[in-house]
């Protein structure tokens, strides 16, 4: 393992927060942004700028200028941390986690139908991670380090991703055309449809997890926004048994960024389509693409106990 592709300790994770200390004293911190940083010829370029309003262009769209995802066909992905940029390849999430995670989430799907609601267990388990970030510039507090719980899911594989979000688009079109002003029956038959959807394990991509970031605009940031545009690592654990610890470089994708490349408009689309299938609502709304770059057994038995397992 190289210096770069180290691992990002518990240790270094919460001695990283006192970063933001910097960014609040209204100083630059972070890694030359340059398309091509960080060679010589861009050594000298400004560090980003941790005025977050100045993140925005004029149209209305951030870029995240701190993950560098060139390489990522080849499994690499370079990120921002605490200020160096570091090298990390990207893994794929082993079958122990996948068939965790696809089992969970169909249970979960069956006892809304057999509970005709939502079961207050389901607060927990492989679709709600609790994020933990720091290193931003903090909104409105003396320290960065921030946790988050966000849903979140896995994104099918590149090649059937967009023919993918136009079936889950006509099925909703469908349903709500077929049971109009009947939303009992409308929202059983839409967790039939993702019941069999997530029985398909092998169409979904191992390498990353998608989330939306909903409520970060122009004019309001998150805590979990602030910490990734300067300092993108996360660490997602799962509350259930057995426990699950994702550690990832999160990318956030802008809609209006006009630079995305198709892929990433399709990771965009199909997100946000996924997320309106269930939660209602329409919108292209910004995405947070989880690279996984290391995997956790966080489970409190004599076996694990935050053993790294992939």
């Amino acid at each position: 393992m190289s210096g770069q592709d180290k691992l990002i300790t518990r240790r270094e994770f919460l001695k990283g927060s006192s970063t933001a200390l910097t960014a609040m004293s209204g100083l630059t911190i972070g890694c030359n942004t340059g398309r091509d940083s960080p060679s010589d010829k861009n050594r000298n370029r400004p560090a980003i700028n941790t005025k977050a309003f100045s993140w925005w262009h004029e149209e209305g769209f951030i870029v995240h200028e701190t993950v560098d995802t060139k390489r990522i066909n080849k499994g690499i992905i370079r990120a921002c941390i605490n200020g160096l940029w570091r090298e990390f390849k990207v893994i794929d999430l082993p079958e122990r986690f996948v068939n965790w995670s696809f089992k969970t989430r169909v249970s979960r799907l069956r006892r809304i139908l057999s509970f005709g609601g939502l079961d207050p267990r389901d607060l927990a388990g492989s679709h709600n991670a609790c994020v933990a970030t720091y290193g931003g510039p903090s909104r409105d507090s003396a320290i960065s380090l921030n946790t988050a719980y966000k849903g979140m899911g896995f994104a099918i594989h590149t090649n059937r991703i967009a023919k993918t979000t136009e079936s889950i688009i006509e099925e909703q079109n469908r349903i709500e055309r077929d049971f109009r002003g009947n939303p009992t029956r409308a929202i059983q038959a839409k967790v039939r449809f993702l019941a069999e959807f997530y029985s398909h394990i092998s169409s979904f991509d191992r390498t990353k997890q998608v989330s939306l970031e909903l409520f970060t605009t122009p004019k309001f940031h998150t805590h979990t926004f602030l910490n990734m545009m300067i300092n993108p690592i996360a660490s997602a654990s799962f509350l259930a048994f057995p426990t699950f610890e994702i550690r990832a470089v999160p990318q956030l994708l802008h809609p209006k960024n006009p630079g995305l490349s198709e892929y990433e408009r399709d990771l965009i689309a199909y997100t946000n389509t996924i997320h309106d299938f269930i939660h209602s609502g329409h919108g292209e709304r910004m995405t947070c693409v989880y690279h996984v770059i290391e995997l956790f057994d966080d489970t409190p038995n004599e076996d694990n106990k935050g053993r790294r397992i992939a």
